[in-house]
């Protein structure tokens, strides 16, 4: 549309300049003129045209380059934060199972040395002299076997004498 508004006052004011001595000499001169002139003009236009939308395309394939590489630079980046994150979290959990497995086996040793302890202080109890639960069973034993000695005998004598 721009080079047809530029191209009709040439057409106009070239015409106008041809005159009528040889008319079909002049006029011939007159369309080549016009057509080079036109030519010109248009071809112009064209490469003019031509420019802008290489500079178009040029600027989309810049943006374009420049969108993708900012996803690829954002994937990276959070693709490397959640991969430091699970790393992270997983030596965290191996420290933990790590610390628990020790803390249970130090909980369990001194469980064991307390049970031991608590044993021996038991058997200490049941066995141990002066006042002692087996002692004092042992002498009640004595005491009621010395008390059925007694009476065996004292029985025995009893029938003896008769």
């Amino acid at each position: 549309m721009k080079a047809a508004v530029l191209i009709f006052p040439l057409i106009l004011a070239t015409l106008a300049q041809s005159s009528g001595n040889m008319p079909n000499v002049m006029n011939q001169l007159n369309i080549e003129t016009i057509g080079k002139k036109l030519k010109d003009v248009i071809g112009a236009d064209i490469k003019k045209n031509r420019e802008l939308l290489q500079e178009l395309l040029d600027i989309h394939k810049n943006e374009t380059a420049q969108i993708y590489k900012y996803i690829d630079e954002s994937v990276e980046k959070l693709s490397t934060a959640t991969f430091l994150t699970m790393s992270e979290f997983k030596n965290n959990t191996e420290d933990n199972l790590h610390n628990m497995d020790n803390t249970m086996k130090e909980n369990l040793q001194n469980i064991n040395t307390k049970v031991e302890s608590n044993d021996e202080k038991i058997l200490e109890s049941i066995i141990g002299t002066n006042g002692s639960a087996l002692s004092l069973t042992e002498e009640w034993m004595k005491k009621r076997s010395d008390a059925i000695e007694n009476i065996v005998s004292s029985r025995l004598s009893v029938c003896g004498h008769n």
